[in-house]
């Protein structure tokens, strides 16, 4: 699970980095220049943890943000001080929970869970990518009605780039959220996993190589 810590005191947030990590989550802080903007353009969140006292400002821009362009991560605020009209006003604007400082860690945790608990927000049971549907449920690959033989693993790693077309995606991101980090993973797997996928899609221009960087899925012009 990724999280993002976006708390303007360096104590609090190196204590809630070093607390997460321990307990085998993926953490990323923004700690000084607010640039939460570019952590989630090059990265997706299951949990944004966020200060709502940065400045009315800039605390309610930073939410609004989050809410218009990372509609799947759950967003948690923290506080110590603040009125209930303000946990409240946060809350209509998009965060999901808050919780107030100081607070035991189990409480964190067990706050974390409960929001992974919730519903995605997606709706549609399938994706759609030029001339491929990908069956969310059933964990397959259809072309014309035809059921293509993509391997599970295969598959994974398509959904998560076209769930993140548009976007260039990491080799390190790919490995994080396809595969488990307790499988051995080979130098050139990812490699290899891509030219199997555009081998059996039959399609060598859907998914793009970006050199020295990972891969990205666009959605095809209409001719």
């Amino acid at each position: 699970m990724n999280i993002l810590i976006i708390e303007n005191s360096k104590t609090l947030s190196q204590l809630l980095f070093k607390t997460l990590n321990s307990y085998g989550y993926s953490v990323s802080v923004d700690d000084k220049n607010f640039s939460s903007q570019n952590l989630i353009k090059s990265k997706i969140f299951d949990v944004c943890i966020m200060n709502t006292n940065l400045g009315d400002t800039l605390s309610k821009k930073i939410l609004k943000y989050i809410v218009d362009k990372s509609t799947n991560t759950k967003i948690l605020g923290i506080c110590n001080r603040g009125s209930w009209v303000e946990k409240v006003e946060f809350l209509k604007r998009g965060g999901d929970d808050v919780l107030t400082y100081p607070f035991p860690i189990q409480e964190l945790l067990a706050r974390i869970q409960s929001l992974m608990r919730r519903p995605k927000n997606y709706v549609d049971k399938n994706l759609y990518i030029g001339d491929f549907m990908l069956d969310l449920d059933n964990k397959s690959v259809y072309k014309d009605n035809a059921d293509m033989d993509i391997r599970k693993k295969e598959y994974d790693l398509f959904e998560y780039l076209v769930r993140n077309k548009d976007r260039v995606i990491s080799r390190c991101e790919l490995l994080d959220h396809v595969w488990d980090y307790r499988e051995y993973i080979g130098s050139n797997t990812i490699d290899v996993h891509i030219k199997r996928l555009r081998d059996k899609l039959q399609d060598k221009t859907l998914i793009e190589t970006v050199h020295g960087v990972g891969y990205q899925v666009k959605e095809p012009k209409a001719s």
